[in-house]
């Protein structure tokens, strides 16, 4: 293995994380504070004066910056501060930052929130799209908002994707309110399976064993097309991701485990069986590939020759559809003003807020969901669309229906939630490559990494 193609595996996940969490990166100041020094918690006011509610992020966003200005709009007596660890970069105006970060940024941003909040100087709301949350649950950092939730009229459950808002539970607790999610999933094409005389049903679980079987059938049937375009070190973060509760659940690291070994062990079959390649080849064809649907307009402009099918699991664990917050807050168990915290939450579940452009991802709001679906359906219709893809590759309106469908089943069976711990992942990923290159055998990297990680939790 390639170091470079780690590096290169970290940098998307890296940009990826910085377009989830600063979706619309031309920052303003918009009358909140900036400032990336320590956020001072906010003592609640005497009655009838202001309270002051403060946000950490690792960045700002348009979508955070344009709520909290129509939030204090209807809540004078409420003022909402940014804490912003690292300062956003100027895009341009085009709605998008393609904030480059570094690893040892995202690490610094962890050990100083992580620090900040257990010494009872953490803000009072916090994003959690970076942060490791099974570890801020383990030592209570963090409120469970069932009970805020159950106790606002102004929230309608049933108004949420309810199966998104169980599975993003720890426990019995919600302790990160879902926002917005990405759903995982596995994209086929149809005209190359075809050709190779393939058969596979997009609506049975499968596992990659049976994946690698289907894959062997393709390779011999074509020499020039892949099987999947996918490199090793993906998979593995992928399956670290997909199974994060079985492997670090409640704090408790189970990388020495079958299931982890058997995870690499299939990985590195996979490529020697010439399955998997060194690196990525973005925009090489293949029969299959990983693309999570991390927006209506992307689910629904998916070429035609593509179909969705239900991603393999590890083997003998087979469970459907998984999806990744993708905006989540969490309160302070320390703060002093949780229950304005709180209103301005609920304030963010709201069809006006959550109808925003600017929030990255599937809104959790299922009517406004329906509705950003639909607001892509009625352009590719009459053909007012605006995308980069040739609108020769775009599907028809009968397709798009049908797209719409299928991904809507696919939320509705979506009920096991992908999330990491980016030290954990590196952790993993530095080991794995010795096992790769046959300097170390799968026994012993399990147990190198069940060492580290049990390390790095514990401190």
């Amino acid at each position: 293995m390639k170091k470079i193609g780690f590096l290169v595996m970290l940098s998307i996940v890296l940009l990826l994380s910085a377009c989830s969490g600063n979706s619309g990166g031309n920052s303003t100041n918009g009358g909140n504070a900036i400032d990336s020094g320590q956020p001072k918690q906010t003592e609640g006011a005497e009655n009838g004066e202001s309270k002051t509610v403060v946000i950490s992020v690792m960045n700002k966003n348009r979508f955070l910056e344009t709520a909290v200005r129509e939030f204090e709009k209807k809540h004078m007596n409420i003022h909402i501060e940014i804490k912003e660890y690292k300062a956003s970069e100027n895009s341009g105006g085009n709605g998008m930052s393609m904030q480059s970060l570094s690893l040892a940024d995202v690490e610094k941003y962890v050990q100083s929130v992580t620090t900040q909040v257990i010494s009872g100087k953490g803000a009072d709301l916090i994003l959690m799209s970076e942060l490791p949350q099974d570890k801020f649950v383990a030592k209570k950092l963090l409120i469970d908002l069932n009970d805020l939730m159950s106790k606002d009229s102004s929230v309608d459950q049933n108004a949420l994707y309810t199966n998104i808002l169980k599975a993003s539970q720890d426990g019995d607790g919600l302790y990160a309110m879902p926002l917005s999610f990405s759903l995982s999933s596995f994209q086929g094409d149809t005209e190359l399976l075809k050709k190779a005389n393939i058969s596979v049903d997009p609506n049975e679980s499968w596992d990659w064993n049976e994946f690698v079987e289907v894959a062997k059938k393709f390779k011999q049937h074509s020499e020039s097309e892949k099987s999947i375009n996918l490199a090793p070190i993906s998979l593995l973060f992928d399956l670290i991701e997909g199974n994060y509760a079985e492997l670090v659940g409640q704090g408790q690291p189970n990388f020495d485990s079958d299931l982890f070994r058997n995870m690499i062990q299939e990985i590195k079959s996979m490529y020697g069986e010439g399955l998997l390649n060194e690196e990525m080849s973005f925009g090489a064809p293949a029969a299959f590939q990983m693309m999570d649907i991390y927006s209506p307009e992307q689910a629904l402009t998916m070429p035609k020759t593509q179909a969705y099918y239900q991603k393999p699991s590890a083997s003998g664990n087979k469970r459907g559809t998984s999806f990744k917050s993708m905006f989540s807050l969490g309160i302070n168990s320390q703060s002093k003003v949780q229950q304005e915290v709180w209103t301005f939450i609920a304030f963010l579940l709201s069809d006006e807020m959550q109808a925003l452009p600017d929030l990255f991802g599937i809104p959790i709001n299922k009517a406004v969901a329906d509705q950003k679906f639909n607001e892509v359906l009625q352009k590719i219709e009459n053909g007012t669309l605006e995308t980069m893809m040739p609108k020769e590759l775009l599907p028809d309106s009968e397709t798009a229906k049908k797209r719409i469908a299928e991904v809507e089943k696919l939320i509705s069976e979506a009920k096991f939630r992908s999330s990491s711990d980016m030290k954990v992942l590196t952790i993993a990923m530095e080991e794995f490559n010795s096992f790769m290159s046959g300097q170390k055998s799968a026994e012993e990297v399990s147990k190198l990494i069940q060492n580290r990680v049990k390390t790095y939790l514990n401190e």
